[in-house]
Parts: C-alpha cells; sequence; structure tokens
C-alpha cells in the first residue's frame, strides 16, 4: 500500500480484500435458516438489486457515524501580553508517542501560562493514559459540556511534561458542578490539595461565557493583569468565531486558595457525588450590553461580562477584613458562609483566566476517501445536519464536501425577524429555497439544485425524512447511515435502505463482565451479551437490513455496492439469456405449428429450458469481477421502458438467426431421414393429414431423429450465444469468454450431456443417420459465424448508446447549475 499514489486518480482503495471460502459461505448461509437471532437481516428482500441501484447515500448523524464518537483538541489560545497566541495542535504520533504536541515552531516561550493550563487539562480528564486508577470525567457523573465528557486531554498535559508521578503530588478534595440555570451554562471547578505545602487550588473549566464572568484577571506567562472589556472582547469574539466555524470551546481559569488551618471540615472529600453550585448571572437588561472594537470588528459584549459588572459583582460579596493577610477567607468569613455550597460559590469568583482550548469533531478514517470514490460511482453523498448553516459547511469542508455556491439548503422555516437565514452572498443571489415546504414547488417552477446540493442544515428529524421522500419522487435510491442509538427508526423506515452504525465501541459490553476474546462486545456478535444500549440498537435498527460496527471502515459498505452491482449485472445477463431462450424455443414450435410440422416433443422442451439453458444462464453469475464497474453511473428509478423498442429489436437481431438454423436443421434432417426422402413442399402435406399414431415407424424414428437433431443445434447455438453475454458492452477482444471457469466447464457439460442424451435417443431406434446430408451440419456447426458478428454488431451499438448515457448522466451528476447560479 506504500507504493500507491494518493492522488493517482485509478489508485485503488485502501482496503484489503477479504476473500471468505465458499464452506464458510454455506455455513453461515446454514446457520442463519436454523437457528432464531435478533441479529438476522431485516427488509432483505431486493437487497442485493437495491444496493445495486443506489444513487444517494445520505449520513443522518454526525459523532460516531461519519465523525468520532469524542471531540479532539484542535487548538491552544493562551495569553500572549495584550492579546493572544493560537497554538494549532499537531497530528498524534503513535510510532513517537513522546513527539511535540504543539505544531508551531517556538511554542516552548508559553511553556509558564501553558503549565496551569496542562494541569487543569490533567485533572480534567483524569489523565487515563498516565493514571490507569483514574477515569474521565464521564464516568464522574458530571452533566457538563459534551467536549469537557468525551475529550481526553492527557496529551495535552504529557506534551507540557507532566507524568504520573507529578500528578500524584496532587489530591483532589472536591469537584463542584457550577451552573447558571437562566443561561443553560455550567462549568467543573476541582479543588485541589498539593501534598507537600498543603495549599489548596482551584481549577475551573467549561463554558466561556461563565469562565470570563468569573474572572477577574488573566495570566499572561510573566505577570498577572487585569482582564479588561477590551481582552474579554478578544475571547469572547474568538469564542464566537469558533462557534461559527463548528468548533467547541473550553475556557480554563485558576485561583489559589488561601485558607486558615484545620478547616478541613467545609469540604467533604469522601463524597463521590459532586457538589452542586448556582451562580446567580443577571443578564437579562440587554440595553446594558456594551459594544466593544477589536479586531474581529464590533463586538456586543454581554452585560455580565463587562469589567463594571463583575468589579460590582465583587463589592457586593460579604467580606470580613483579616489581619493577618495570609489567608483569603478569615475564620469570621468563614463562619458567615456557614455551608460547602456558600464557599465554593464564593471560591469560584475572582478567578485568573488562562486560556481557551478548542475541539473538534474529526471525520472518521477514510471517510473523506469514501465520499470522493462515491462521486467517482455516481452517488451522491448528502449530509443532513441539525446545525447552522456556517457550522454545517465548517464540518462538511472537513469531509471534502463542495462549500461554495449552491452547496447547502436550510430545511427549516424562517421564523420571524430573529432568523439568520442565508448569509452569503452567493446563496442569496442564487434564491435556494429556504424549508422543506418550498422545495417541491422549486423543482417544479426553477431549476432541481435541491436534487443536486451534497448538504441541508437546520434540519429537523420530520424534514429529513420529507427530504428523502423528495429524492426517492425524482427517481432516486437513497441509503441511509445514521446511529443505532439516536431515535432513527422512522427515517430508516422511510430509506430504501439504511444502515445502522455502532457510535461507540463496545456499548454492548456488560460492565464488570470479562468476555472471551471471540466476542467483541457489539451486537452483531453471535453470543453477544445484551446491555440496555445493544437492546435499544436492535429497536432502532429493526428495519436496517444492514450494521456496521464502531471500528469497520465504510469502505465496506463501497464494497458492498460493487459487489451488488456486479451480482445484479450477471443476474440480468442471465436473465436475459433464459427469457430469449423460452422465447426462441416457442417461436420454434410456433413456426413448426404454422408449417403444419410437429413441434418439438415436450421432455425435449423440459431438456432444454430446465437443465441445459437454466445450466448455462447460472454460470454467468460467475463471471470475474469488472474493475470499471464503480466508475460507472447508476440508473434512476424511473422510465424504466424507455428503451424498450430499442431492446426488442436487440432480442429479435440477436435470436432470430438461432430460430432460423434450428428449423433449417430440424426441417433439413427430418426431409432426408424420411422414407424416399419427398421433397420439402411435400412435408406439410405428409404431417398435415397424420397423426403421430398414424405414422408408420420408420416415420415416426425419423420424425424423433429431426428433432433430436434440432435440440442439439439450440443447444449448441444457445451456447454460442451465451459466450458473448458475458459483459453487456464488452467485446469479445475486450472480455475472452473463457476468462469465466465456471462457464467453460458448464458449457463442456451441457454440450456433453445434450449429445449423450441424443445418443441415447437415437442408438436404440432406427435412425438413419447416415442419410443426414452434410450441409446439414455444415448449418448447425457453422452457425456461430453468422451468430457472433450479430450479437457483437448489437453490443456494439448498445455500448455506443450506453457511452452516450454515460456523458450525460455524468454532465447532469457534476453540474450544480441552477436558473439563479451566481456568474
Amino acid at each position: 500500500m506504500a507504493d500507491i499514489d494518493e492522488f493517482d486518480v485509478d489508485a485503488l482503495p485502501p482496503t484489503k480484500d477479504v476473500r471468505v471460502g465458499i464452506r464458510d459461505v454455506v455455513a453461515h448461509m446454514r446457520w442463519m435458516w436454523t437457528m432464531c437471532d435478533h441479529r438476522n437481516l431485516s427488509r432483505s428482500s431486493n437487497l442485493a438489486e437495491t444496493l445495486g441501484a443506489i444513487t444517494v447515500i445520505c449520513s443522518i448523524d454526525k459523532e460516531g457515524t461519519i465523525a468520532e464518537p469524542v471531540c479532539t483538541p484542535e487548538q491552544i489560545v493562551v495569553p500572549d501580553e495584550q492579546d493572544y497566541a493560537v497554538l494549532d495542535l499537531a497530528e498524534p504520533d503513535l510510532a513517537e508517542p513522546q513527539s511535540g504536541f504543539i505544531a508551531d515552531i517556538g511554542w516552548q516561550r508559553f511553556l509558564p501560562v501553558l503549565r496551569p493550563l496542562a494541569l487543569a487539562c490533567a485533572h480534567d480528564s483524569g489523565v487515563c493514559a498516565m493514571a490507569p486508577n483514574s477515569a474521565h470525567r464521564r464516568a464522574r457523573a458530571l452533566r457538563g459540556p459534551t467536549a469537557t465528557q468525551t475529550a481526553c486531554l492527557c496529551r495535552v498535559a504529557r506534551g507540557v511534561g507532566f507524568t504520573s508521578s507529578d500528578l500524584a503530588n496532587y489530591h483532589v478534595e472536591r469537584v463542584a458542578m457550577v451552573t447558571a440555570p437562566k443561561r443553560s451554562a455550567s462549568f467543573v471547578a476541582t479543588v485541589v490539595r498539593t501534598t507537600d505545602a498543603q495549599s489548596l487550588h482551584v481549577l475551573s473549566d467549561g463554558n466561556v461565557e461563565l469562565i470570563l464572568g468569573a474572572c477577574l484577571d488573566y495570566f499572561d506567562g510573566t505577570r498577572v493583569c487585569a482582564l479588561d472589556d477590551r481582552t474579554v472582547a478578544l475571547y469572547y469574539a474568538l469564542y464566537l468565531n469558533a462557534l461559527q466555524q463548528d468548533l467547541q470551546c473550553l475556557a480554563y481559569a485558576y485561583r489559589p486558595l488561601r485558607l486558615p488551618p484545620n478547616v478541613e471540615w467545609l469540604f467533604d472529600s469522601s463524597s463521590k457525588v459532586p457538589a452542586r453550585v448556582e451562580l446567580r448571572v443577571d443578564d437579562e437588561d440587554e440595553s446594558q450590553d456594551q459594544v466593544v472594537d477589536d479586531e474581529f470588528g464590533s463586538v456586543d459584549l454581554p452585560a455580565h461580562l463587562t469589567q463594571a459588572a463583575r468589579l460590582a459583582q465583587l463589592r457586593a460579596k460579604p467580606r470580613v477584613t483579616d489581619t493577618s493577610g495570609d489567608v483569603d477567607y478569615s475564620p469570621d468569613m468563614l463562619t458567615h458562609l456557614a455551608t460547602e455550597e456558600n464557599l465554593l460559590r464564593d471560591a469560584v469568583t475572582e478567578q485568573i483566566f488562562l486560556g481557551l482550548i478548542t475541539f473538534t469533531y474529526e471525520p472518521k478514517t477514510d471517510v473523506c476517501d469514501f465520499i470522493e470514490d462515491l462521486d467517482i460511482a455516481g452517488i451522491r453523498f448528502v449530509y443532513f445536519s441539525a446545525s447552522g448553516g456556517r457550522q454545517s459547511k465548517s464540518f462538511a469542508d472537513r469531509l471534502g464536501l463542495e462549500t461554495d455556491w449552491n452547496t447547502c439548503i436550510l430545511l427549516s422555516s424562517a421564523d420571524g425577524a430573529q432568523d439568520i437565514g442565508y448569509v452569503e452572498d452567493h446563496d442569496i443571489k442564487a434564491r435556494l429555497p429556504r424549508g422543506i415546504h418550498n422545495i417541491r414547488e422549486h423543482l417544479r417552477d426553477v431549476d432541481d439544485i435541491p436534487l443536486q446540493v451534497s448538504l441541508f442544515a437546520e434540519c429537523t428529524p420530520s424534514a429529513t425524512r420529507e427530504m428523502i421522500e423528495i429524492f426517492q419522487e425524482n427517481g432516486e435510491v437513497v441509503c441511509c447511515m445514521g446511529s443505532a442509538l439516536a431515535a432513527n427508526t422512522l427515517t430508516f423506515a422511510v430509506c430504501d435502505l439504511a444502515v445502522g452504525v455502532e457510535p461507540i465501541p463496545h456499548f454492548n459490553r456488560a460492565k464488570d463482565v470479562l468476555l472471551d476474546h471471540e466476542n467483541d462486545g457489539s451486537m452483531s456478535t453471535p453470543g453477544a451479551l445484551v446491555t440496555q444500549y445493544a437492546l435499544g440498537a436492535a429497536l432502532t435498527c429493526i428495519p436496517c437490513p444492514l450494521f456496521l460496527q464502531h471500528d469497520t471502515s465504510l469502505y465496506t459498505l463501497m464494497q458492498v455496492v460493487s459487489e451488488a452491482r456486479w451480482m445484479v449485472g450477471c443476474m440480468q445477463q442471465a436473465g436475459l439469456l433464459l427469457l430469449l431462450a423460452c422465447v426462441s424455443l416457442a417461436l420454434v414450435n410456433l413456426i413448426a405449428a404454422w408449417c403444419l410440422l410437429p413441434a418439438l416433443p415436450g421432455f425435449m422442451a423440459m431438456w432444454v429450458l430446465w437443465i441445459a439453458v437454466p445450466v448455462l444462464s447460472a454460470t454467468l453469475l460467475f463471471v470475474p469481477h469488472d474493475e470499471s464497474i464503480m466508475s460507472t453511473m447508476p440508473l434512476k428509478n424511473h422510465a424504466h421502458v424507455s428503451d424498450m423498442s430499442r431492446f426488442s429489436v436487440y432480442a429479435v437481431i440477436r435470436m432470430a438467426p438461432v430460430v432460423a438454423l434450428t428449423l433449417v436443421v430440424y426441417t433439413s434432417a427430418l426431409q432426408s431421414m424420411l422414407p424416399l426422402s419427398p421433397p420439402l413442399h411435400s412435408l406439410s402435406s405428409t404431417f398435415s393429414r397424420l397423426d403421430w399414431l398414424h405414422l408408420t415407424q420408420d416415420q415416426q424414428w425419423a420424425l424423433l431423429g429431426a428433432q433430436t437433431y434440432a435440440m442439439v443445434a439450440f443447444v449448441f447455438h444457445a451456447i454460442c450465444v451465451s459466450s458473448t453475454m458475458m459483459q453487456r458492452t464488452r467485446t469479445l477482444v475486450e472480455f475472452v469468454p473463457v476468462r469465466n471457469k465456471v462457464w467453460v466447464c458448464g458449457s463442456f457439460a451441457c454440450l456433453a450431456l445434450t449429445f449423450a442424451f441424443a445418443a441415447l435417443l437415437l442408438a436404440f431406434g432406427r435412425v438413419r443417420v447416415d442419410r443426414v446430408p452434410w450441409y446439414t451440419y455444415a448449418v448447425a456447426f457453422a452457425g456461430p459465424l453468422v451468430l457472433l458478428p450479430l450479437q457483437e454488431f448489437c453490443k456494439m451499438h448498445d455500448k455506443k448508446r450506453w457511452t452516450r448515457f454515460q456523458k450525460l448522466a455524468k454532465l447532469e451528476f457534476k453540474t450544480k447549475l441552477g436558473l439563479h447560479s451566481p456568474l
């Protein structure tokens, strides 16, 4: 794989071909027939046809489906004198875990301010990789921000230099969840005690607004500076801009907590339940908001973040003078606070701001390449996002989707003056429809841009389902991918094909139960333990015939679609051969009846239609895989009979010679085998007056011999026709039939058995084979000289039409121009 050029369009995808033995396939098929298990396929009828006809693959979830289930830190923002510095985190190197974690050159000069922030990160994530006995915050049952619950920040702590031995010097005294009910925001405050100096420190992380509102100063690495309105506006504008870029932000703050000795009773260190603290944030009066100019432009700074409001809150706090000056709280003030909650509420204020960390949901491995290969295969990838337009475009850009004009449609309805709607100039000029209720009208009266875009924002489940139905109404075959732990059952049921994705690893592994090495905890593993998550996933995925585990690459779905396309193409050619053979044999008997000649007997027709032709058709299912099958455009699910007249002409051209040659062999053999060899024009009169019982034995054996010759000729010509039906448009020179080993063996077996069957019929009768003229054999065995050119002519003509269709389909697929597209 190292020799593959990733920029080569013709390069194979970064996957390995997994070959399963026929014994394993049969064993699994037998298990599915005999065992009762909830993991059996549901809605599996026409599964191969649906997979092979997919034109749209949509994702209705992000976390755990097409993106990693947890956030990854992307940037660290730290104070730098009167400004701030943005440090980009480097990609983790699995081969060298100790390599630098910041990509910027000269980042070491920010170590003074990075050290307290890294210490907060170490206690924030529980230092899972540094202290095995610690756990992530999500194990502490804290209702914090999503990034705080899931993201691992151990790499930041390790990069700065913290080790497990360093963290052993800190003991967590108390953990508090600080909330502001009016703002639906929170942050976590951790009170830690050093083992050497027995000093207390408050480390806080969480919502940016609450943290900024609780800080009076910031630390730039050299000194502690006052946090004025301009500095707050800088970080607040950065926070708002990060939200627009689909990033999550955590703010970090610190405060040394100096208490008099012997006040440990204020903190309940033995309690495993976090303390609950509520902050009172009075910001209902928007008229007090302050407009501050910074590098992002004018920033509307909320009233509770202004320096005046923070100082007023500080002055409103009760103060008791301490004569020693070595502590923050005198014994009298502690007596006034009285409870742990009051002390924590007072301690989380007057903090020192340390910086921000931004997080992002990174796409899963191979997702971007998967979307690129879908585009080559003519399958449109569509992402339904519940976020706003800008956030959705930011994540779509990381997926590799186009994010310029005519690329994003909002499915939510305008809800008054506060609604933002389309903000980009090219989106406004393009007059894209707004709201799901306007999509059908736009398709009918304007253009088909809603069917061409790959991104829909501000989506609700009902709007997503209706948009999928609109896709289906316009001939699209929709495959839907979604999380197995989300409420996606109704959406799965609407789609033509649904794929449930395990969003997190091992969600079916029961706690404190040791599983064997063959059970990975997935609900799709036979014998897996059923937990509440697995049961919910099983119920959610009832409409899903396919289920992907968390670590399964999406290229698996691409390979399944490729196999389905190959199988459907083989089945179509096999069915076409069987249909043409049945119609041709019926025409042979019909024309013979029109000429007043006996038709082929029933046992011969049964041999041809029940044994010979089905075996030949079955061999077409083993045609080698076509390398270019995933670079062809699929057909839409409408106008299925538009070319029926053309295909009817192909059928006549391809099978008319078979019918004619079979009748020529039949009549010439019958004329030569009859006693006295009557002329051809008298055969009709001979058999029109007499039925089988009134014929002489010589006439009966002559008739049976001629019918046997016709049967052998028909089977031989059917084999010749089947050799040209391996591929629909590729000629015999491009695809040599002997590459299909199964067809070679099957054709030889059919021809040998047919000759043996004919020999048995002729061996025990009085058939004068020696009287059959040479030209009868010449017509029979020289038939391929007529059949093969006609077959290739039809394929060449069909290939020309197919190539033209492919060019038009690719042009339509790639074009996103609408009636109001910007120039």
